[in-house]
């Protein structure tokens, strides 16, 4: 059996960069960047107020209180999108509104609340202003030329909205690794049908596609495959022509209807993974035909995940070019006692909590690799190293979070 690490680093060797495209921002959210972004302008471009009030010379407030304010002239207005196109004067104020450009001769906004407003022209401010108050400068936020968004990035809310300040209406971007999902298995029927006798609604296929395309991914097409070496090898041969990427569950292991490695064989595949040192998951296949990847996964929903997450997922990211590959791992104290599976890693599903700066996982009942109900309320897998039979109630122990 491979360590999980092996595993992983002859996996991603052996994942090809897909091609980039161009895209419009507005179709780009899930979508990892290729070329990186520069800023075409300052940000912001002007000398900005954070506030409703005045724009005022500071030094002219000095000792200003509401027993002693100080007057000074109104000589009119700036608004969001629109400036003050004269020089204030010592002595004189002009109303600003938030996001306007501060005006020429001035450098502090005073905010309306301290200001009195007395109606014949003047305005009385109640508190002294310090230069540079309540002003985002120009530039602070971003300079000209500098980079904002690295190539690799992947393209959230966030970074969309900085993508639209500096002008990309349209990004390169990586094309979408297209997925043929296969659940192998004779006991298993569609969603719709009521199972007989020894049959199971399939369940893989729609947790797959879901996690699929939440790295960024496309299903082209999926299926059930039943236990049976033509059927099996003419589906992936199928899979193979129209995707990028094959992906089937079950079938991986070695009964006598696992016929998913001999099926890739006849198809002259490489296979190059073919057991783990995990648990759930330790018949995880990665295998190759050309440049096409195909992965053997587990029939277990709770396997089937695991292996996703771990295997699957990265080489998904590193298809599309992506910066960061793996989930995040943090700390985190267990609730209670966590059974291991030496000499295999395992990961347990749990729930995590953060209460006063302390981060506790609570391990979920559950009755093994087929009990997709406790996965489902998983947010996270917990860690017991290959060489622990348990850790402890209160032991400090690592975390894959099941979210990025």
């Amino acid at each position: 059996m491979l360590r999980i690490e092996d595993a992983l680093s002859i996996i991603l060797d052996r994942t090809p960069t897909l091609s980039e495209e161009e895209i419009l921002l507005s179709a780009s959210t899930g979508r990892v960047l290729r070329r990186e972004a520069m800023s075409d302008l300052d940000l912001p471009p002007f000398d900005r107020s954070r506030m409703d009030g005045y724009a005022l010379q500071a030094s002219n407030t000095a000792g200003a209180n509401s027993d002693h304010p100080v007057r000074l002239r109104e000589i009119g207005e700036a608004a969001a999108g629109y400036s003050f196109d004269g020089v204030v004067e010592s002595g004189q104020a002009v109303r600003i509104m938030t996001g306007a450009p501060l005006p020429a001769g001035t450098d502090a906004v005073q905010k309306i609340e301290v200001i009195n407003v007395t109606g014949d022209g003047w305005i009385e401010v109640q508190e002294a202003t310090k230069p540079g108050q309540f002003i985002t400068p120009r530039g602070i936020e971003a300079r000209a030329g500098d980079v904002m968004v690295k190539a690799g990035e992947r393209i959230t809310p966030a970074v969309a909205a900085v993508l639209a300040s500096f002008g990309y209406a349209r990004v390169m971007v990586s094309r979408r690794p297209r997925i043929a999902l296969l659940s192998t298995g004779t006991e298993l029927v569609e969603v719709e049908q009521k199972p007989g006798p020894s049959q199971i609604r399939n369940s893989n296929t729609y947790s797959l596609a879901g996690y699929a395309e939440a790295a960024g991914a496309e299903v082209l097409s999926s299926g059930i495959v039943r236990d049976d070496f033509k059927a099996t090898r003419d589906a992936i041969a199928k899979g193979v022509a129209e995707a990028d990427v094959v992906i089937l569950s079950g079938g991986v292991s070695m009964g006598d209807y696992d016929l998913v490695k001999p099926a890739l064989l006849e198809l002259g595949a490489e296979i190059f993974v073919e057991k783990v040192a995990m648990h759930p998951g330790k018949p995880t296949v990665f295998a190759k035909v050309g440049e096409k990847v195909i992965f053997g996964l587990p029939g277990n929903p709770v396997s089937v995940a695991v292996s996703f997450h771990l295997f699957a997922r990265p080489a998904l990211l590193k298809m599309q070019g992506a910066n960061e590959l793996h989930l995040p791992r943090i700390q985190a104290y267990a609730t209670r006692q966590v059974k291991g599976a030496p000499p295999r890693r395992s990961h347990q599903p749990g729930r995590l909590t953060i209460r006063q700066g302390r981060a506790k996982v609570e391990p979920l009942k559950w009755s093994g690799s087929s009990d997709l109900v406790a996965f489902m309320n998983a947010d996270c897998l917990i860690v017991v190293p290959e060489d622990h039979a348990s850790v402890s109630e209160g032991d400090l122990v690592e975390v894959i979070l099941l979210c990025d």
